[in-house]
């Protein structure tokens, strides 16, 4: 009876095979690199012998005849190991050696011949030669000579191909880091201005908000007038500052004025010039105009323009349901120019006066039909005697929905 053992296939092949091909996948590149040698000989013996040595050990083997040639040939092509015969037509090896060594010192040099004295070895040395092989030893020995000189040029050119990846991969990291480096910048860059268009949005919303508290509770002309005209001072700093509203013929008149730096006299007749001069010119544009000088003021307003004269300026038209309900001045000396935050204060208290205007307007106008609106009654202010400090004593003002 006849047993039979259980038998496995062997799977030992298909695991060295896999190892080798994880072994290759993961070496160097620089490794697999092999050596390009040029053997300077004239001798076809000499030549046939290395042939045989070198046979499978190196990726390219060139032989040229004499010294010319085998600077040329070095010059002109990869080279990493030269094999020089001592004896040359015309030239003493040791000094072709060291003339390719001076030229190209990543060489590896071997001469090949009789040495005759230590002098010569020390020669040979200095020029670069890293063995000395004499023709006349066995196949084995020369071999062995020949193929430890492949191997110290393989390592050389092994070391050069990795120092120029590196210098690769350095000039990449470099880019890269420099890149980076920008694209922080420009971050950085960008959160500052973000971090101050979020502080313009906070501190519009609190003026807004500290505005809108403070004349919600305004229902008279006169006390909505005082307190818009108060805030936008304090907020502004001092200003001569003008308020003009439509008479119900569709003219504009003089709401209420502060004085800061024109005698009240002055300021009257100046007043009621921008009445008929400013108000109309302006009372469609939506957005705050700021004026500065001489130049700017004769491009908007021409001939009148001397009624500012070395002025800067700041108008608004304050609207309601796109109805023109007043139009806001601010003016002072052109020295004092007023800034961007001061535009953007004022365009916010132009638009919140408006809408409490139109507020105003309903509670006066309650009790009449909405085509029947016509006027408001102003009076005026306890204090008219307050030189810096004025309402209109016209009473009337007409204020269409």
């Amino acid at each position: 009876m006849k047993r039979h053992r259980d038998t496995k296939p062997s799977n030992a092949s298909d695991m060295s095979a896999g190892k080798s091909i994880m072994s290759n996948g993961d070496l160097d590149p620089a490794s697999e690199l092999k050596v390009r040698v040029v053997v300077v000989s004239s001798r076809a013996s000499i030549r046939r012998r290395l042939s045989s040595m070198l046979h499978g050990h190196v990726e390219s083997l060139n032989f040229v005849d004499n010294a010319t040639e085998a600077v040329e040939q070095v010059s002109t092509s990869s080279c990493d190991l030269v094999v020089i015969e001592r004896a040359l037509d015309g030239c003493d090896g040791i000094d072709l050696l060291y003339r390719l060594s001076t030229n190209h010192p990543a060489l590896v040099g071997v001469i090949l011949g009789q040495v005759e004295n230590t002098e010569d070895a020390v020669r040979a040395m200095r020029a670069g030669a890293c063995d000395l092989i004499s023709i006349q030893n066995r196949n084995a020995q020369t071999t062995r000579q020949l193929l430890d000189s492949v191997k110290r040029a393989q390592r050389i050119r092994q070391r050069d191909a990795r120092l120029d990846r590196l210098k690769k991969l350095c000039h990449k990291l470099n880019s890269a880091r420099q890149e980076v480096s920008g694209q922080v910048g420009e971050l950085c860059t960008d959160l500052v201005e973000a971090y101050k268009d979020l502080s313009e949005q906070f501190g519009d919303v609190k003026i807004a908000t500290e505005f809108n508290a403070i004349i919600r509770q305004e229902l008279e002309i006169e006390s909505l007038l005082r307190t818009m005209l108060e805030f936008a001072l304090s907020k502004i700093g001092s200003t001569n500052a003008a308020v003009f509203l439509p008479t119900s013929t569709g003219d504009y008149s003089l709401g209420a004025y502060v004085n800061y730096d024109i005698p009240r006299d002055a300021a009257e007749i100046l007043l009621d010039q921008l009445a008929d001069v400013m108000a109309p010119r302006f009372e469609d544009t939506n957005e705050v105009v700021s004026l500065n000088g001489q130049a700017e003021m004769d491009e908007v307003f021409g001939n009148d323009s001397h009624w500012l004269e070395d002025c800067s300026a700041m108008i608004v038209s304050c609207q309601h349901d796109d109805e023109c309900l007043a139009v806001l001045s601010l003016f002072r000396d052109q020295t004092k120019e007023f800034s961007e935050d001061d535009i953007r204060i004022l365009t916010i208290i132009a638009k919140l006066f408006g809408e409490q205007l139109g507020r105003v307007i309903r509670v006066h106008h309650r009790h009449l039909p909405k085509d029947q609106w016509g006027a408001i009654d102003t009076g005026s202010y306890d204090d008219a005697d307050d030189d810096d400090f004025f309402s209109s004593d016209d009473d009337h003002y007409g204020f269409a929905a």
